[in-house]
């Protein structure tokens, strides 16, 4: 096999593009790697640091373009980045520890715009993670011990006072909210990997989540019922449910509002990302945010809580939980099941998943599927009644019945 050549144009010349780059070796655990695609082409440094390869790409190469020493680069410039590259990966990696990698994580997710409440409840869900490996060198953290902790968090129902269909379900229950702690701490210890803070992710990559435990909450309260609990609600609660129940938006989006927000016939809601969404409304939302609005200058809060402040997620559960009580729901339901029966209350009126979909802001109809199969479904049951004809079987005339009309 003729030994791959990269050190000059016109051998690069004679590589035929792939996806994968070409590597030549330049020292003890270090490679120089170029990849050729159909227009242009790019530079690869590749280490090994005892467990697996690190490969970083590092610049375009000066095929068609001079080199200028920062993004387009001779083989000369990369050749010079090699030569430091074991050093500099050993002292950027070094002495980097979890609390480390977690303060940085969470920094990120504050400069990429991530709600407050949104960085608490990380918060939360690190704590545990940092006050078992705070101190342990990331680079130091085997799979077998991070997946002890994973699974530690699990917890173990007993089946003395329960049967064992719901022991089954408790166990679930525990799991999927165990999977969900385990992806925030996979983000941030991801982060240092892809930061280029350690070498390699197969410590905690291994580790899978718990499967086939993640059941979509299918909740939904009937119109009787959120009557029933409208009427029981304390001001100024109620009129946050009742917002809820018109528009379907989330919690976060709802407590945000402000009376600039309400333009007559519809909402202006600041979505993930600082993006806007239009929410349209009912002529029964007018005339609540009408009603809202009265009297607020544009930058007032729309619902504000009995001290006039945005309300907070404990703020709601607390003011949910008695209004459940009051107006004997069973089974018992969460605020946020005021936005799956608006999602459900359009997919029984025959609203299609595009629909529901844009309507409570997901990217795509993923979500609305998995939340209302069940109630699309049956609005397509009962399209195909109206629609497909219905088939008998059909009998032609026997010889005998015919001899006898003659």
């Amino acid at each position: 096999m003729t030994a791959i050549r990269l050190d000059s144009r016109e051998q690069r010349k004679k590589l035929a593009a792939r996806h994968m780059p070409y590597f030549v070796d330049h020292a003890k655990g270090t490679s120089i790697g170029y990849r050729k695609g159909a227009t242009a082409a790019s530079w690869y440094l590749r280490r090994f640091n005892g467990k697996g390869y690190n490969t970083r790409q590092i610049g375009q190469a000066d095929d068609t373009t001079a080199a200028d020493g920062v993004r387009v680069l001779s083989w000369e410039d990369v050749r010079k980045l090699a030569g430091v590259e074991p050093a500099r990966a050993e002292a950027f990696a070094a002495k980097y520890n979890l609390q480390q990698c977690v303060d940085d994580y969470l920094t990120h997710r504050r400069a990429r715009g991530r709600s407050l409440i949104g960085i608490k409840n990380d918060e939360g869900t690190l704590k545990g993670f940092v006050e078992k490996f705070g101190t342990d060198q990331i680079s130091d953290l085997s799979t077998s011990e991070l997946q002890r902790w994973r699974d530690s968090l699990v917890n173990q129902p007993s089946a003395e006072d329960m049967t064992e269909a719901q022991r089954r379900e408790k166990l679930r229950a525990s799991q999927a909210s165990v999977n969900r702690k385990w992806t925030t701490c996979k983000a941030a210890l991801n982060l240092a990997f892809n930061s280029g803070r350690v070498d390699a992710d197969l410590a905690w990559r291994r580790i899978k989540p718990f499967s086939d435990v993640d059941q979509a909450r299918t909740r939904f309260l009937s119109v009787a019922e959120c009557n029933k609990l409208l009427g029981v609600c304390p001001l100024p609660f109620r009129n946050l449910a009742q917002a809820t129940l018109l528009t379907g938006l989330r919690p976060g989006e709802l407590t945000r509002l402000t009376a600039g927000n309400f333009k007559d016939t519809r909402l202006e809601v600041t979505a993930g990302k600082g993006k806007l969404r239009h929410v349209p409304l009912t002529l029964a939302g007018q005339a609540h945010f009408k009603k809202l609005a009265k009297g607020r200058a544009p930058g007032d809060l729309m619902l504000p809580n009995p001290e006039a402040k945005a309300w907070t997620p404990m703020q709601i559960r607390r003011a949910m939980a008695p209004a459940v009580t009051a107006a004997k729901i069973v089974p018992r339901a969460v605020f946020y099941d005021l936005r799956r029966t608006y999602g459900s209350l359009l997919a029984n009126a025959g609203a299609g998943d595009a629909i529901i979909a844009t309507a409570l802001g997901h990217k795509d109809t993923r979500m609305t599927r998995r939340h209302y199969a069940h109630l699309l479904d049956s609005v397509v049951a009962v399209e195909l009644q109206d629609k497909l004809p219905k088939f008998r079987a059909s009998r032609g005339k026997s010889k005998a019945s015919v001899a006898e009309q003659h």
